[in-house]
């Protein structure tokens, strides 16, 4: 609050109003300007913390994306074996599982991404004091970061109800011919969250080199069956469109000021 007090000496002349009034606006302007100032650097302050945790948060998640694409490596695999098991029955149901050509596994590890620090900058308005290209490209990395998330979370409900046979009887000699047909869909349908799963996180890296490493073309084609050149063509497109995209800054940020 900025408290103007009234002259102690009584006005006489105009002379006397306009000095007063004068120096009640200059020593409001003064008050103001201080204040602004202090602002200014209180924001900076803020941005300043801002980023230094935003470092931090995105070296959590380069750990992340290496544990995933890892897990991805993994899954790949077990779950194709999984579907070549139910393929088997199809043909010879009631093969007992030790003759069957592969062992079932339905086990995942995994975790999602993390985006605490930018929800608190967006929330308490720190974004707003930031350079507009900085935003711009955080906001980016979250929306590819929360993409992942969720087509893992999707990969995990798809593989609840691939495994939900085994809450009544995990024997696989026991599934019934519409049982198999059953599972051979249910596996698909995780393979093909699997699929997606691992081509968000392959273009989280496209769009972030820094996030390394990351499913590579072949092993996420060979899901699907899909054409390696085709896949990297797209990609290809896809960089064009995202340099077309990577604009100037409209202002310069702490650094350059």
């Amino acid at each position: 609050m900025l408290d103007v007090h009234a002259p102690r000496d009584a006005v006489r002349t105009w002379k006397d109003f306009c000095i007063h009034i004068a120096a009640i606006a200059v020593g409001l302007l003064i008050a103001i300007g201080l204040e602004q100032t202090v602002e200014h650097f209180h924001h900076r302050h803020q941005v300043a913390e801002t980023r230094e945790a935003l470092r931090v948060e995105r070296e959590q998640n380069h750990l992340r994306v290496a544990e995933q694409t890892t897990e991805f490596r993994v899954r790949v695999p077990i779950i194709q074996i999984n579907l070549a098991v139910f393929h088997y029955l199809r043909l010879h149901p009631g093969t007992p599982e030790k003759d069957l050509p592969g062992k079932v596994n339905w086990h995942n590890i995994g975790s999602p991404f993390i985006d605490y620090v930018w929800q608190t900058a967006q929330q308490t308005g720190v974004t707003a004091f930031m350079a507009q290209g900085e935003v711009r490209r955080n906001a980016e990395l979250y929306h590819r970061l929360r993409t992942c998330t969720e087509s893992y979370a999707a990969f995990r409900v798809a593989n609840s109800e691939a495994r939900a046979y085994t809450v009544d009887d995990a024997d696989l000699s026991h599934l019934t011919p519409i049982q198999i047909e059953e599972q051979i869909r249910l596996t698909r349908t995780l393979l093909n969250r699997l699929y997606r799963y691992g081509s968000d996180l392959r273009n989280l890296s496209i769009s972030n080199p820094d996030f390394v490493p990351a499913p590579s073309v072949d092993e996420i084609g060979s899901i699907v069956h899909e054409s390696a050149q085709e896949r990297r063509d797209m990609e290809e497109n896809a960089k064009r469109l995202q340099s077309m995209d990577d604009l100037p800054e409209s202002f310069p940020s702490d650094e350059k000021r």
